[in-house]
């Protein structure tokens, strides 16, 4: 594959990226992450924002590309994706390919259909899909077996199971390329009805009582010379969203109704799902098993998993480059203050402690604090730095806490060290707000900036990669490494332009960017308070459920500005640029659903990249943060000494 200048600006599931070039970019962790059942007999629906990995997680099981990582499996840098397949039993160690993955796209033909819901509606929508289903599973067993074309499988004979005999508009032969030959007069005549001017289209129309297309691909058994090849079976369909929402609802409703015994994975972004969304969970059923992608890297340990899958792409992106020395990525992003910049901010945050911490020097509590601070005042480093911001904090939280008895003993240090521990993450924020030290640097902070999604990580890592080619070619520097002050100011510069595209990206993109940025600018309040209470920051906002009710949007009695917060939220959501999580219930609060800010939309806010901190808000708040936004308080959170 010929790669543009920037090889992270290119996309996996793009059909212009040869088979060879999209194993040899695929990251096999994704794989770990798959539950066993996903390839059991049943529905599985998979949903995410764009860019969330679906298209490329189904192309990967497509013929084509498992004939290209079986070939590929004496290549060491392949040997984890070939031994994940392998335990899959997608691949044989000596037979090759075992698994028939055929990928349907709803793309395009299906919403061209007359719409409605009658009989004949229906079955038009059934017979287009069951001979596609037919003719893409026969092309993908030609592919599989290394031919050009289905004219090819005349030594391919069909065999067939009980099953079969349910069949009605699927005809039974034994003969692959008779079947495909149908297959194409089949499609060909859906179309010459749907093109016909008649004012009665449904007239002579191939139509089909149910969905046969998966009962035929589970009944029938390929044969070549003799042999029975790829026995298992995986039905793909793609793109749900472009139907429309009836056709969707039935084909979900009707393929669930088979109860399928082989598996059948439907994919769609999660716009689809509308207000379904703010209401988790609603999807799951015995024979319907939903994954939101982003959902399974969290968890106790789903966070640490997305940064190895994350690392694992960015680096085989780095070895099909050669503008700078292949590696990993990570190596080219230092994740330690520069002496400069060290410096830089050191002398800032001593002469603001000193300033703040002026009007205690006399009060004999904070003496052994004080004290401590006084020796990291003399040794310029990034530690020091952490330890004068983590004091200030105590020393406000004391202060804040105080009583009219008088204290006249020290604060031990032992609990300037226990809470140092604790204060650690909220200290390294407050000082990027008000000295302005580098924060958004290091793989691990951009893995983190990503939000669970392989777009916006390979966006963000495509503009960090120009600054390690500029230094590297354009600046004829032998070392391209980033400092951390240039990787923030490049992943700052990217975080603004995700923010200013909202409004272009987005049904109701005005109101949407306008909620955004004042849940950012309530975030930023409520972390940058002189006590960090809820260290290391807020990075969310919570609605209980009775809140959330009154959003849901098959509510008759929902007013219109409810109706279209709800909309807006659904499709936040939906566009990755907020993440929910339950709020569990407990003896002193209502359960609901916390709304977290994107976590590059977090970077352009100034705010921290945990989760965790969030804060309790009505509807009608939102509603007029929607409409009007919220302006900052003029009050500095982090004030100095009187």
């Amino acid at each position: 594959m010929a790669y543009r200048a920037n090889p992270f600006l290119e996309r996996m599931s793009e059909q212009t990226t040869s088979d060879q070039e999209f194993v040899r970019l695929f990251s096999p962790k994704i794989l770990e992450r798959l539950q066993e059942n996903a390839f059991q007999g049943a529905v599985h629906l998979f949903t995410s924002p764009p860019g969330g990995g679906k298209t490329t997680l189904l192309r990967a099981f497509t013929p084509t590309a498992l004939r290209a990582f079986w070939n590929a499996r004496v290549v060491q840098e392949m040997n984890e994706s070939y031994d994940r397949l392998v335990d899959r039993q997608v691949l044989h160690p000596t037979n090759g390919p075992q698994l028939l993955g055929v990928l349907l796209s709803c793309a395009s033909g299906y919403a061209d259909l007359p719409p409605g819901a009658s009989m004949t509606q229906e079955g038009l929508f059934r017979a287009l899909l069951d001979c596609r289903v037919v003719l893409r599973a026969l092309r993908s067993l030609a592919s599989l077996l290394g031919y050009n074309s289905t004219d090819q499988l005349s030594n391919v004979t069909l065999e067939y199971d009980e099953m079969a005999k349910d069949l009605k508009s699927i005809p039974v032969t034994p003969s692959a390329t008779e079947l495909a030959s149908w297959a194409e007069t089949h499609e060909r005549a859906v179309y010459e009805k749907l093109d016909s001017l008649a004012s009665d289209v449904s007239a002579g129309m191939p139509v089909h009582i149910r969905f046969e297309g998966v009962l035929w691909l589970q009944s029938v058994r390929f044969i070549r010379d003799g042999k029975p090849v790829a026995p298992m079976r995986l039905l793909m369909i793609d793109d749900l969203q472009k139907l429309r929402k009836k056709q969707r609802a039935f084909l979900v409703e009707e393929l669930v109704e088979l109860r399928p015994s082989v598996p059948v994975w439907l994919a769609q972004r999660s716009i689809a799902l509308g207000d379904e969304l703010l209401s988790q969970g609603a999807r799951e059923g015995r024979d319907l098993h939903h994954y939101p992608l982003e959902e399974i890297w969290t968890g106790a340990r789903g966070a640490n998993q997305f940064a190895s899958f994350a690392q694992s792409i960015l680096d085989r992106r780095l070895d099909v480059q050669r503008a700078i020395p292949a590696g990993a990525f990570a190596q080219y992003l230092e994740d330690q203050l520069t002496p400069d910049e060290v410096r830089e901010c050191f002398d800032k945050a001593v002469e603001l402690f000193a300033l703040d911490t002026q009007r205690h020097r006399g009060n004999v509590r904070y003496s052994d604090w004080l004290r401590l601070a006084d020796d990291a005042s003399r040794v310029p480093s990034a530690e020091s730095i952490i330890d004068l911001y983590t004091t200030r904090i105590l020393i406000a939280r004391v202060e804040a806490k105080r009583q009219l008895s008088l204290e006249l003993t020290p604060l031990p240090a032992e609990d300037l060290e226990e809470g140092a521990s604790k204060l650690r993450g909220a200290a390294e924020i407050f000082a990027h707000e008000e000295v302005k030290c580098p924060f958004y640097f290091g793989i691990d902070r951009l893995c983190a900036l990503a939000t669970s999604n392989v777009e916006e990580l390979l966006n963000v890592a495509a503009v960090l990669y120009e600054g390690m080619q500029a230094k590297q070619v354009l600046r004829k520097q032998p070392d391209p490494r980033l400092s951390p002050r240039d990787q923030e100011r490049r992943i700052k510069e990217a975080a603004k332009r995700k923010r200013d595209f909202i409004p272009k990206n987005h049904t109701e993109g005005t109101k949407a960017q306008r909620l955004l940025d004042a849940v950012g600018v309530f975030c930023r309040e409520r972390t940058f308070q002189q006590t960090a209470p809820y260290a290391p920051g807020v990075t969310g906002v919570r609605l209980t459920q009775s809140e959330l009710n009154k959003v849901r949007l098959n509510q008759p009695s929902s007013g219109e500005p409810l109706a279209l917060l709800g909309r807006v939220l659904a499709e936040c959501v939906a566009e990755n640029l907020l993440t929910i999580r339950a709020s569990a219930p407990s003896s002193s609060r209502e359960g609901g659903t916390v709304f977290y800010l994107n976590r590059t939309l977090c970077a352009h806010h100034d705010l921290p990249l945990q989760y965790g901190g969030w804060q309790d808000v009505t509807v009608e708040v939102l509603i007029e943060w929607m409409e009007r936004g919220l302006q900052p308080s003029r009050r500095r959170q982090m004030e100095v000494g009187e």
